[in-house]
């Protein structure tokens, strides 16, 4: 019966109310309840077919594995990841609460900002050559295809 029970009041969670949930995890750097709570609501967006939606919280997780990662490698990859994803969003919550609906180029820039000081903290990630100055010179003017080429290095001519 108990099982029943809790099975019921996880389908009442809306996937709103768990990429909220997620969100505000990640804000206070639980990053594994974080991603807990982005497969769960990944799983009920599926469900309703939602697909901006999970697009939104896709990216999201994408910012939030940023933290974690340890290999450069793989961090540069999140980084073209993310560009790429936010590109072909209009619109994204915002990282910070009260996480209302913003431009995602805002969003992008923000979290490059923040991004940069993280990058900055370890030599291995110095030399990673994800050239953030650069990054943010393009989402001013860039159209969202050309963003890719200014994450990874390339220019489109």
């Amino acid at each position: 019966m108990l099982a029943i029970l809790k099975r019921l009041r996880e389908k009442v969670k809306s996937g709103e109310v768990l990429h909220m949930k997620a969100l505000r995890s990640a804000q206070l750097e639980q990053y594994d309840r974080a991603m807990e709570f982005f497969e769960e609501a990944a799983a009920r967006f599926r469900e309703q077919e939602s697909v901006e939606r999970l697009a939104r919280l896709r990216a999201h997780q994408l910012m939030v594995k940023y933290r974690i990662e340890e290999s450069t490698i793989e961090k540069e990859r999140i980084v073209e990841e993310v560009v790429l994803r936010l590109s072909k969003l209009r619109e994204i919550e915002s990282l910070e609460p009260p996480f209302e609906l913003l431009d995602a180029r805002a969003v992008l820039r923000s979290w490059m900002e923040e991004k940069s000081f993280v990058i900055g903290a370890s030599s291995a990630e110095r030399t990673a050559g994800i050239e953030e100055e650069a990054i943010l010179a393009e989402l001013e003017s860039a159209l969202p295809c050309e963003l890719i080429g200014a994450v990874s290095g390339r220019k489109k001519e």
